[in-house]
């Protein structure tokens, strides 16, 4: 059965097919999914920068990095936001320890995809339930990263007195005027 309450999700995943497929069983597990990607390092923390992830979910293999870095990059952002690896292969047993050890929430096999949501349910009831004050937490930071976005936005337009600012044509329409 879906988890009824809005979750937000950060996938972190370099292969555009495995993205879709992902997304397909992130919408399984949850009715109100809301999903972005990140499919590189840059991206990810660009995307972290503008949005708050409940969960974010990586692959263990990613181009020029692996999700030790992600691991890493979100600790150093946020260390309440789970992370769980979703990969294709963990040969080395070491590996699966390892990312547990060094903070990930939990781990997957990709395969078989169409079963994976049933897999991450009860791990994301899990999280949420032991989670709540965390998550309360990140729901106050999307709330003030959204209005800080918000009013900067507002004041690289109007100036800090709240005065339309006049665009670069019209300083250089002035300009030749005189």
């Amino acid at each position: 059965m879906p988890i009824k309450q809005k979750i937000n999700f950060l996938v972190v995943e370099d292969m555009v097919s495995d993205s879709f497929l992902l997304q397909r069983q992130l919408k399984k597990a949850c009715e109100d999914p809301e999903i972005r990607f990140a499919d590189s390092k840059l991206s990810l923390i660009n995307a972290l920068k503008s949005y708050v992830p409940d969960f974010v979910l990586c692959d263990f293999n990613l181009n020029g990095f692996d999700a030790f870095d992600v691991i890493e990059i979100i600790k150093d952002y946020n260390a309440i936001i789970p992370v769980i690896v979703i990969t294709g292969q963990l040969k080395v047993e070491e590996n699966a320890e390892l990312l547990i050890e060094k903070g990930a929430s939990g781990f997957f096999l990709k395969d078989p995809m169409d079963e994976l949501h049933e897999k991450l349910e009860p791990l994301f009831v899990r999280l949420l339930d032991e989670k709540k004050e965390a998550l309360r937490k990140i729901s106050r930071q999307r709330v003030e990263t959204d209005s800080y976005h918000k009013n900067s936005d507002y004041f690289r337009q109007h100036g800090a007195k709240g005065e339309k600012k006049p665009g670069i044509i019209n300083f250089f329409k002035r300009l030749l005027s005189r």
